[in-house]
C-alpha cells in the first residue's frame, strides 16, 4: 500500500505562523509607507478572532491593505524568494526537517496542505521536498499580475478535504489504496486529520483527541501514542 503524508505549514513545519510576517516583508519590500496600516491590520484580526467576519476576507483586506490591489508580476517573484529564504533560515522547526527527511527516505509521497498563499508556500514545499503543495490559491489578471482576491475559498478545515480528494483524483490514486498521515498543530484541522488513517497533533503542548497521536518537533522528538 502507498504511503502519503499530508503535512499543515504554519505551527507545524514552521515555529510561528507565515501570513501576517509576509504581508509586512511585502509591504517593507514594496512601499513601506503601507507599513501605516499594520495598526489596522491587527485591528482586522480582533475582529476576526470576535467572529465578525471570517478568514477569507479578513486574508483578503491584509493583502490589499499591506500589499496591493495589483502587484506587476515581475516586481513580485523576487521579493517573494527573499521571503521564503528567510523563512527556512530561522523558521523551520528541527523536528518537521527530520520527520520530512525520515518520510521521503522511506518512499512515503508529501504533501504540504495549508491555508497559506500558494504564491509562497509552493516555494517553501519545493525548497524542503514535498512532492506538491495544495494552498490557498489567489486570482491573477490577463498579464499575471497578482490581484488580492483568494481564487475559490480559503483552504482551511473542510475545505482541505476537498482539495485532498480532488489533487487524489488528478493523481489518479485511490483513497482505498493509501495509507494516508496528517500532520498539524491545531485541531481545526480535525477534518483532514479525520480523514487520514493516522492524525498526529504537532506541538509541546498540544492536546490531542482519541485516536491522534501528539508529537513536539520544535526539537528533533518523535511522535508518540495519545
Amino acid at each position: 500500500m502507498q504511503r502519503l503524508a499530508l503535512y499543515d505549514l504554519d505551527r507545524t513545519v514552521t515555529f510561528a505562523p507565515t501570513f501576517t510576517p509576509f504581508l509586512v516583508h511585502m509591504a517593507a519590500s514594496g512601499n513601506p509607507l503601507r507599513l501605516l496600516g499594520l495598526p489596522l491590520w491587527i485591528i482586522a484580526m480582533i475582529g476576526y478572532k470576535a467572529k465578525l467576519y471570517g478568514r477569507k476576507p479578513l486574508k483578503q483586506f491584509g493583502l490589499r491593505l499591506l500589499v496591493g490591489r495589483v502587484v506587476r508580476s515581475p516586481a513580485l517573484q523576487p521579493r517573494i524568494d527573499r521571503f521564503v529564504k528567510r523563512q527556512l533560515a530561522r523558521n523551520i522547526q528541527p523536528g518537521a526537517l527530520a520527520h520530512i527527511a525520515a518520510d521521503r527516505a522511506a518512499g512515503t509521497r508529501l504533501v504540504l496542505i495549508t491555508a497559506a498563499p500558494e504564491i509562497y508556500a509552493a516555494a517553501l514545499a519545493e525548497a524542503l521536498g514535498f512532492e506538491d503543495c495544495i494552498a490557498t490559491r489567489h486570482q491573477r489578471d490577463a498579464a499575471g499580475n497578482l490581484i488580492a482576491l483568494i481564487d475559490g475559498e480559503n483552504n482551511y478545515g473542510a475545505e482541505k478535504v476537498g482539495r485532498v480528494a480532488a489533487w487524489l483524483a488528478a493523481q489518479g490514486l485511490a483513497r482505498n489504496g493509501l495509507h494516508i498521515t496528517a500532520y498539524t498543530d491545531h485541531a481545526s484541522d480535525a477534518p483532514i486529520l479525520n480523514l487520514a488513517d493516522a492524525g498526529v497533533l504537532v506541538g509541546r503542548y498540544a492536546k490531542p483527541q482519541d485516536g491522534w497521536s501528539q508529537a513536539d518537533w520544535s526539537g528533533s522528538e518523535r511522535s508518540r501514542g495519545a
